[in-house]
């Protein structure tokens, strides 16, 4: 059994289209694929719960529950803090064979600015499938107090294991210098460096089977 764990980004739903496109094309590759929603997020609307630490601990818990399969292959694939996510988790657990992150920013630092001081951050996201509604969150600072403490960047340099980089080069979220210094760090990464693909690539559906593309040359290599 081959099993595919598939992270959103900061506050981003599980049922997003890369994630759904991901999805598709992995269970005709043969994997069980598994969308996580990130501390729950979207499923119960708490954001008290919703912290690095957390996803963390519940992408070690979902691995675990597969541990009666033995699994011969855990990939993690994560996109923007999904892809921070899937660096740690991945350095940290030996049960993980692959990582992908997609988009990675190298730790919290730049979206911490986003909360100005103010106790709660408001945020917006579409709903999957309907670009018009939208979702609020508001998230505590404590997301910050606990997210600083984390690195990709000094994770990434630990793993010897097939990890995949992604920049996108339209990226205006993340910016690909900032994922280059991930490249940089790394040990013998399959990079891909994206032209026209910006980080928000899910609204795209050609620019989200672009993306699988590269997965997937990646996993068969």
């Amino acid at each position: 059994m081959r099993l595919a764990l598939l992270l959103p980004g900061f506050l981003d739903s599980p049922d997003y289209t890369h994630l759904t496109t991901f999805e598709k094309r992995l269970l005709e590759l043969g994997y069980t694929v598994d969308r996580i929603d990130a501390c729950n997020l979207w499923s119960t609307g708490n954001v008290n719960n919703y912290s690095i630490t957390n996803y963390l601990k519940q992408v070690e818990e979902r691995i675990l529950s597969y541990s009666d399969k033995k699994p011969e292959e855990i990939i993690l694939i994560g996109h923007s803090l999904g892809g921070l996510i899937s660096i740690i988790a991945g350095s940290r657990n030996p049960l993980v064979t692959k990582i992908i992150s997609l988009c990675s920013p190298v730790d919290i630092s730049n979206l911490s600015k986003k909360w100005s001081g103010k106790a709660l951050k408001h945020s917006e996201r579409d709903l999957p499938n309907n670009f018009n509604e939208k979702r609020l969150f508001e998230i505590p600072y404590s997301f910050v107090e606990d997210g600083v403490q984390y690195s990709a960047l000094t994770e990434i340099g630990k793993i010897h294991k097939p990890v995949m980089l992604l920049i996108a080069m339209g990226d205006t979220s993340v910016l690909p210098v900032e994922t280059e210094r991930l490249v940089l760090k790394a040990n013998n990464a399959f990079v891909v460096k994206q032209p026209g693909i910006v980080h928000d690539f899910r609204f795209s559906q050609k620019d989200c089977n672009v993306v699988m593309e590269q997965i997937e040359k990646f996993l068969t290599k």
